[in-house]
C-alpha cells in the first residue's frame, strides 16, 4: 500500500517539474528579450551621442570656415568633418544639414552662426515584438557662432621674421569695429613709432609688438602676441586668365567734354589718369599687365563693381598701384561672382620689393579689399579715407608721413578675416 503512494507522489512531482520548466522557459524568453531590447536602446543612445559629437564638430568647422572665408562654401567643410567621424551626407540614409544663418533656436537669423543637424534612421529589431515598426528617427543639432573680439580689417600675411606692419611719422590708423592681425614672427612684427597711433578693437600678432618714440597702441580688447598665423581669406580666389592687350600705354587726361568712361579689359604697360580728368570705370574686371595703375593730378576717379588685377605676362616687374597728387578715388568691389569683395588684387607671385603706394594727399574711398598677399602696400604723405569701408590685406604694410587709415563699417561686404573665436552656443 505504501509503495503505491510513493509511486503516485513521484508521478505528480515529475509533472510539477515539467510545469516549472515551461514557466522558466517562458520567463527566460522574456528576460532575454528585455536584455536584447536594453542592448538596442543602449545602442540608440550611443548613436545619438555619436551624432551629437559629429554635429558639434561640424558646426565648429563651419563657423571657422565662415570666419576665414575658406572654403567659400562653408557647408563643404562642415560636411567633411561630419564624414570624418562616420556620418557621410547621403550615404546609408545619413542627412547632414548645414544652415547659415540658423533656421531655429536663439541664433535664428544670425549670419555669424552656423547650424548643423545630423540625422540617420535606426531600426530596433526587438521593438517589433511590441509594435509594427522598429524604425526610429535619431538626430542631433548644434549651433556654433563667432565670438571673441570680432574680425580684423587689416591683415599682414607673410609669416617670416620681418616687421610686418610698420607705423611711423604721425600716421593714424583707426579701426573702430575691427582689429589688426600680423602674421610676421619677429620681435617687431608690429612696430609703432615716431608719434604714430593705432586705435583698434584688438591686436593679434604671431611675433611681438614694438612701441617707441611716442608711438601708441590703444586696443579695446587687448594685444595678443605669439599667436597662430591667420589664414589668407582669399586663398581660394583664382587669378584671371588673359592673353594679348586690349590697350597699351593707355592714358586719360583732362577732357573738355567732361566725364569719361572706360571699360574692362587688358591694359598693357599700365593705365594712367592725370590732369584733372574725371573718369568712371564701368563694372567688371580690369587686368593691368605690367606698368602702374597711376592716379594723380587732382583726378576724380569712380566706379562700382570694379575689380583690378595687377600682374605681368612678361618682363621683370609686376604691375602696381600709385595713387597720389591730390586725387579723389571712389571705387567699390563686385558684390557677387569670383572677385566679390576685391577692388585691388595683386599677383601672388610678386615680392615685397614690389610696393603699391597710396599717398600724396589723395582721398580715397575703397569699399572692399585692397589685396596684395605677397607684396607691400604703403600709405604715406597725408592720404586719408574719410569713408572707411576698406579691408587691407598685404604681405607687408607701412603707414607713414601723416597717413590716415580708417575702418568704421560694421560690414564691408567682404570675406571675414581671422580675429574671432568660435564657440558652441546651442
Amino acid at each position: 500500500m505504501l509503495s503505491r503512494w510513493v509511486k503516485l507522489y513521484s508521478r505528480l512531482l515529475k509533472r510539477e517539474r515539467g510545469s516549472v520548466a515551461i514557466q522558466l522557459g517562458m520567463a527566460m524568453t522574456a528576460i532575454v528579450g528585455m536584455a536584447g531590447l536594453g542592448v538596442e536602446i543602449t545602442f540608440l543612445v550611443y548613436k545619438h551621442r555619436q551624432m551629437q559629437s559629429a554635429a558639434d564638430s561640424a558646426a565648429m568647422a563651419g563657423v571657422t570656415a565662415l570666419s576665414r572665408g575658406y572654403p567659400a562654401d562653408l557647408s563643404v567643410e562642415a560636411r567633411a568633418v561630419a564624414a570624418s567621424v562616420g556620418f557621410v551626407n547621403g550615404v546609408d540614409n545619413v542627412n547632414v544639414t548645414v544652415n547659415n544663418p540658423p533656421l531655429s533656436g536663439n541664433h535664428a537669423g544670425d549670419s555669424n552662426a552656423v547650424e548643423v543637424i545630423v540625422s540617420q534612421p535606426q531600426v530596433l529589431s526587438m521593438v517589433t515584438v511590441f509594435q509594427a515598426s522598429g524604425l526610429f528617427d535619431v538626430g542631433a543639432r548644434a549651433v556654433a557662432a563667432l565670438g571673441g573680439s570680432g574680425s580684423a580689417c587689416v591683415l599682414q600675411l607673410l609669416n617670416t621674421s620681418i616687421t610686418g606692419v610698420a607705423m611711423s611719422n604721425g600716421a593714424v590708423v583707426n579701426l573702430v569695429s575691427c582689429g589688426l592681425d600680423a602674421n610676421a614672427k619677429s620681435s617687431s612684427a608690429l612696430s609703432v613709432t615716431g608719434g604714430a597711433t593705432l586705435n583698434t578693437r584688438f591686436v593679434s600678432v604671431s611675433g611681438r609688438t614694438s612701441v617707441s618714440n611716442g608711438g601708441t597702441i590703444n586696443a579695446a580688447d587687448g594685444v595678443k602676441t605669439n599667436q597662430d598665423p591667420v589664414t589668407d581669406p582669399y586663398a581660394a580666389v583664382t587669378a584671371p586668365t588673359f592673353s594679348g592687350c586690349n590697350y597699351t600705354n593707355k592714358s586719360l587726361g583732362h577732357s573738355n567734354s567732361g566725364r569719361q568712361y572706360i571699360s574692362p579689359g587688358v591694359y598693357c604697360n599700365g593705365l594712367k589718369f592725370t590732369n584733372d580728368a574725371i573718369v568712371t570705370m564701368n563694372s567688371g574686371v580690369y587686368i593691368i599687365d605690367r606698368g602702374t595703375f597711376d592716379v594723380g593730378g587732382a583726378v576724380q576717379l569712380s566706379g562700382t563693381g570694379v575689380a583690378i588685377y595687377l600682374t605681368k605676362s612678361t618682363g621683370s616687374s609686376y604691375a602696381k598701384v600709385n595713387i597720389g597728387n591730390g586725387a579723389t578715388v571712389s571705387l567699390s568691389a563686385p558684390t557677387s561672382g569670383t572677385y566679390a569683395g576685391l577692388v585691388f588684387f595683386g599677383d601672388r607671385k610678386g615680392s615685397t620689393s614690389n610696393t603699391s603706394t597710396f599717398g600724396g594727399g589723395a582721398t580715397f574711398s575703397i569699399t572692399g579689399a585692397i589685396y596684395f598677399p605677397t607684396q607691400t602696400v604703403s600709405f604715406s604723405n597725408g592720404i586719408s579715407n574719410p569713408s572707411g569701408c576698406t579691408q587691407l590685406i598685404a604681405g607687408k604694410i607701412t603707414f607713414s608721413g601723416g597717413a590716415q587709415f580708417k575702418n568704421d563699417c560694421a560690414n564691408t561686404g567682404v570675406i571675414t578675416v581671422g580675429g574671432s573665436t568660435t564657440t558652441l552656443v546651442e
